[in-house]
């Protein structure tokens, strides 16, 4: 009844304190239902994966550790592809080089097809 403007009615203030009451139990209920479910979850997941009624989760390690193979096995490939491709050059260049400052050849048409096949 309290002291309230609007007068209620004893058996209309006994219905709102119920439903207070109901919805407080729901909330409560709810609420520990929440806890169980977080607490129980990690047994309940280890006995289905045992059953056999949930697959246990996949591993994700051994995608990363194929991705990080397949990245080092490309990058060394391209490496020793750009090696190669210098070091041939770097040994034409040399051999061009040392075919031109030769003066056992004499012929300069011999010396001039000796570069372009190296060069090539």
């Amino acid at each position: 009844m309290g002291f309230s403007r609007h007068s209620t009615t004893p058996a209309r203030e006994a219905a709102d304190h119920f439903t207070q009451g109901v919805t407080s139990l729901k909330h409560a209920g709810a609420v520990a239902a929440r806890g169980t479910r977080d607490a129980a979850a990690p047994r309940v997941n280890v006995v289905l994966a045992k059953v056999g009624l949930k697959k246990p989760p996949a591993r994700k390690w051994p995608w990363v550790a194929g991705a990080i193979g397949a990245g080092l096995a490309l990058g060394g490939a391209a490496f020793y592809m750009w090696y190669r491709q210098r070091t041939e050059s770097i040994g034409e260049a040399l051999l061009a080089d040392e075919l031109l400052d030769d003066p056992g050849i004499e012929d300069r048409a011999l010396s001039e097809e000796l570069v372009d096949s190296v060069s090539r």
